[in-house]
């Protein structure tokens, strides 16, 4: 990934958090020896252990959903990462949208700023969002919800006085902390207990999204701008057959190893359909890869793994 250009190629950014994802792993050095970039493809060879040599593809599904001002928005938040010495892969979940302008840039850095780390190495970033939550009728228990709280009406039935509608636009997704959630619910089930629950009530929440250091310079933005529909899901397949079939041909230089890294969208790394729309895939399209890998919400998730020592890099050290 080059450092000072906008916006920043995502495949490039997407090997690095494989790299890293694969020394851990297999506890060996990486370095990239070559790189090919074409379209919405990189291909290249890495040395393993200074002995080895692994070929890897990163498909970046990301490219078909991309739109001007998506893209706008992209460079400008990069610029401003880089602007403050960061150096970070931000996920933007699935639809929501990237400041582009000032008050916002500065309060997504000072979210970035105060991120807390996971268990699993990522960062959770908090940007402070209003819900509103007004009563529509007494009769009933139930709330009708817009927005990223939509698949959990059901924590609200028959909890709350009345029905109920909850404007969570703003809200694109949840914490990880299920602690955290269930505090949200309850503030909204306080919230439709009040006396004034039949005008618009203000009920703060967090959107939070997901991030990773790089470390070593540049920051790139993932994300879609596309909504998840049934069309979306039939271009996703469509175009990542495609992406295979013409990847193929580079498996024939003489390596060790190959690596397939898919990159794609996803608001939760545990929902992300990637994983899902390989395996229903002919195997035959992958089958010359000897690791097959998701990235996506800033988790590297393998699909396909050999046995452990079953590659050369793998072997005890002797």
């Amino acid at each position: 990934m080059t450092e000072g250009s906008y916006p920043a190629e995502r495949t490039e950014a997407a090997l690095r958090l494989f790299l890293r994802w694969f020394g851990a792993h297999y506890a060996r050095s990486t370095v990239v020896q070559s790189r090919d970039l074409t379209d919405a493809r990189l291909n290249g060879v890495a040395e393993i252990g200074r002995r080895w040599h692994l070929a890897f593809t990163i498909v970046d599904t990301l490219a078909a959903d991309a739109d001007l001002p998506f893209e706008t928005a992209r460079s400008i938040v990069e610029q401003r990462l880089d602007a403050e010495g960061r150096s970070i892969a931000l996920w933007v979940p699935r639809g929501a949208s990237l400041p582009d302008a000032e008050p916002g840039l500065s309060q997504l850095v000072l979210s970035l700023n105060s991120a807390e780390k996971l268990d699993d190495g990522r960062l959770e970033l908090r940007r402070p969002v209003n819900l509103h939550l007004r009563r529509t009728s007494a009769v009933g228990s139930v709330v009708s919800i817009l927005g990223g709280l939509a698949s959990q009406w059901a924590l609200f039935t028959n909890r709350v006085p009345g029905s109920f509608q909850l404007n969570a636009d703003s809200l694109n997704r949840l914490p990880s902390s299920p602690v955290e959630r269930d505090a949200l619910v309850e503030r909204i089930v306080l919230a439709a207990q009040q006396t004034e629950a039949d005008a618009d009530q203000v009920v703060s929440a967090d959107d939070v999204w997901t991030a990773n250091e790089l470390e070593e310079g540049g920051s790139c933005v993932f994300g879609t701008p596309a909504p998840e529909t049934d069309d979306w899901s039939s271009g996703l397949r469509r175009n990542l057959r495609n992406a295979l079939r013409e990847a193929g041909s580079f498996l024939a230089a003489p390596v060790d190893g190959s690596a397939l890294v898919v990159l794609g969208a996803a608001t939760y790394a545990e929902e992300e359909k990637l994983s899902w729309t390989l395996k229903g895939m002919d195997p035959r399209l992958y089958s010359g890869y000897d690791l097959v890998l998701v990235v996506a919400d800033g988790l590297v998730k393998p699909l396909l793994l050999p046995p452990r020592q079953a590659l050369p890099w793998d072997a005890p050290v002797s």
